[in-house]
């Protein structure tokens, strides 16, 4: 045999073992396929047995798999639980992650504790008229919005102060959050819930919009508060008769890349006045244009420019404004889930626990050490910025449980149970259950985003049990997931 032929005899040998081989290896995969579905199958089985008929016959008409939910129902203090699936499987909690964040800060801050913002001066005080500029230095207020920011100007004419012939100045030097052109969470940058904290935050960074109906120019007029000096409005808002139903009522704003913020779509007369608030400045320009304006509001006078910038060792303090106590803070983040708050309060934990700046890795370190100093692991825990509003926040159901059981016991339990949502009554709740037998049974954090939502907190049963209810759903089918928690609900409130 030539070596022409005996290269072709051996490469037919070679592709016949290649060819043998890989139907071998292809009716080994197609076996272990079949094992792995009988397998998930199987498992599926298993995990339906353990759930509520109802709750069972929902995911099998919406075709959700039990696999993408984590449920824990447990009476508080009791060995076992009524209902126990997939508690260890870190999933994204949504804004039920604010329970973690509320909680540590109120065990680790204390229930009365205040925020400060201070004023200092930079210059000498003659009859009322300050020849200097004005420093105001903020340390993570969450909650300064008009009420309290005109206070806090009131209190500076009280005191005498009339003019000043300088510059205001705004000091965010207390957290140390990273600068951002925009929150790209969802590609809607001007929505309040993207807000970013600062260590001086005005009304949550949000611009009021106050639309009116003018009917004698057919149009429809925009006054912003504060008044938006350094923003132009291109207003195609176009006025008709007719109901206010969501067909005639929408407003669209939408930031062009000249920085002028177009507000278009219809508007009915029957509407009337309406607020809707946005997003549209930096922080500084948003606090220095709000001082402005309430400054001018009651008779003072503001010479110079705006600018950010720190303490120097010669400002003298002058007045210090004092924050409602984070108690009633807690309330107001909780009830309506408020992003910014939470982020405000984060960072607040990261200042006090390890040191100024405060950064969100450090209020992350400061929630993890307290967790696991009361004896909740914290493995596969990921906080990122304690408000829920992230893609890569990770929590256990057994976690949450746990910190549940735990808030049940402690001395602080009335004052946090009552700042989340009452089922049927208030907060993110209010519309659920208003006319059934569960309203004002339930207090319950909600947790909303794309392929998640959440449900966690405590459900007094008609029994007389207080029951902990922690449900998470993560995956593609969620557009049920409202259906499956009141399901659930309605099982516990059976018990």
């Amino acid at each position: 045999m030539n070596t022409h032929s005996l290269w072709r005899c051996s490469l037919s040998l070679i592709t016949g073992l290649i060819l043998a081989h890989s139907l071998a290896y292809a009716k080994s995969t197609h076996d272990n396929s079949k094992n792995n579905t009988t397998e998930a199958k199987s498992t599926e089985a298993t995990a339906l047995k353990q759930l509520p008929e109802k709750v069972v016959a929902l995911l099998q008409k919406y075709k959700i798999p039990a696999s993408e939910l984590s449920i824990l129902i447990q009476e508080v203090s009791a060995s076992k639980p009524l209902v126990e699936y997939e508690i260890d499987t870190p999933r994204n909690p949504a804004s039920t992650m604010k329970l973690l964040t509320t909680w540590t800060a109120l065990k680790v801050l204390g229930p009365s504790w205040r925020w400060k913002t201070e004023v200092w001066t930079r210059g000498t005080i003659t009859n009322g008229v300050l020849y200097g500029d004005l420093v105001l230095k903020g340390y993570g207020d969450p909650y300064l919005i008009y009420e309290n920011f005109w206070q806090l100007m009131f209190d500076l004419r009280a005191k005498g102060l009339k003019d000043i012939q300088g510059n205001l100045i705004i000091d965010n030097s207390y957290f140390d959050v990273p600068e951002q052109a925009s929150q790209q969470f969802d590609k809607t940058p001007e929505r309040v819930y993207n807000a970013l904290p600062s260590a001086l935050m005005f009304n949550f960074q949000a611009t009021r919009f106050l639309l009116s109906p003018n009917t004698l120019t057919n149009k429809v007029d925009i006054t912003t508060f504060p008044e938006a000096a350094v923003l132009k409005i291109d207003n195609q808002l176009s006025l008709h008769e007719g109901r206010c139903s969501e067909d005639n009522y929408n407003p669209v704003f939408v930031r062009q890349s000249t920085g002028t913020m177009l507000i278009r779509g219809g508007y009915a007369t029957e509407c009337g006045q309406q607020f809707i608030m946005r997003l549209m400045t930096t922080p500084t320009n948003h606090v220095a244009q709000a001082f402005r304006q309430f400054w001018q509001q009651l008779g003072g006078t503001l010479s110079g420019g705006d600018q950010s910038g720190t303490l120097q060792a010669s400002d003298q303090l002058f007045y210090t404004y004092y924050s409602p106590p984070l108690i009633d803070q807690i309330r107001a983040i909780n009830k309506w889930s408020n992003n910014v708050m939470t982020r405000q309060l984060l960072l607040t934990l990261g200042a006090k626990g390890i040191g100024v700046p405060g950064t969100t890795v450090n209020g992350s370190e400061v929630v993890k050490v307290y967790l696991n100093s009361v004896g909740i692991n914290t493995q596969g825990l990921v906080i990122e910025n304690g408000a829920g509003l992230s893609r890569d926040e990770r929590v256990t159901a057994r976690q949450m449980g746990q910190m549940l059981n735990l808030i049940w016991h402690d001395a602080y339990m009335p004052e946090f149970i009552s700042s989340l949502p009452l089922l049927g009554e208030d907060g993110t709740l209010l519309k659920r259950f208003r006319h059934q037998a569960l309203r004002g049974q339930a207090h319950l954090k909600t947790g909303t985003l794309n392929d998640v939502t959440a449900l966690s907190g405590f459900l007094l049963t008609q029994s007389g049990k207080q029951l902990i209810i922690v449900i998470q759903h993560h995956g593609r089918h969620v557009s049920a997931g409202r259906a499956v928690q009141d399901a659930l609900l309605e099982w516990a409130f059976n018990q």
